[in-house]
């Protein structure tokens, strides 16, 4: 008896090993910018590429939900809006991806930024003007850290938008 279920273990776990190598979810964890910390897989839902006008910055105040709050909740969040004004590129490889947006708000407080998120993406961010126009490429991720899942919404590159006549929209 204890071979026969020692069989069956063996068999599901070299069944699960193969399902693992196959699924995008199982994509090896990487290593931050830093060199120090693991980062979790994840799985593409939906990559977004479009070209927006951005509309200027927002904060968001803090909710009051936690007993941490207001001093030591980090609820608090500024946001720089982009108003999406036609889509380039747009992909959506399973049926839980964002659909096409009509607005983005990228959170650009670095002690927020999402795992994904560049510092030199912030540096872009911060330095437009309202009435810019960009090319923003961002993606909507499902993520896995230790027993947690969770969606990221990286912004992947911000660059000025070429208008007609050949000008950049900056």
């Amino acid at each position: 008896m204890k071979k026969c279920i020692l069989a069956v273990c063996l068999g599901l776990a070299g069944f699960w090993g193969v399902q693992a190598e196959d699924s995008s979810i199982a994509a090896p964890e990487r290593i931050n910018e830093q060199g120090d910390a693991k980062l979790p897989s994840g799985e593409l839902l939906s990559d977004h590429v479009a070209e927006a006008e951005f509309t200027g910055m927002i904060h968001r105040k803090c909710r009051f939900l936690t007993s941490l709050c207001p001093d030591r909740c980090d609820h608090a969040r500024d946001f720089a809006v982009f108003r999406i004004v036609k889509y380039l590129d747009y992909r959506k490889p399973g049926k839980y991806g964002d659909e096409k947006q009509e607005q983005l708000m990228v959170d650009v407080n670095p002690a927020h930024k999402p795992i994904l998120q560049g510092a030199d993406i912030l540096k872009k961010v911060s330095a437009l003007k309202p009435g810019d126009r960009v090319v923003l490429h961002w993606a909507h991720y499902y993520m896995h850290r230790d027993s947690s899942s969770f969606p990221e919404r990286p912004v992947i590159s911000v660059a000025p938008a070429v208008l007609s006549g050949g000008k950049t929209g900056e």
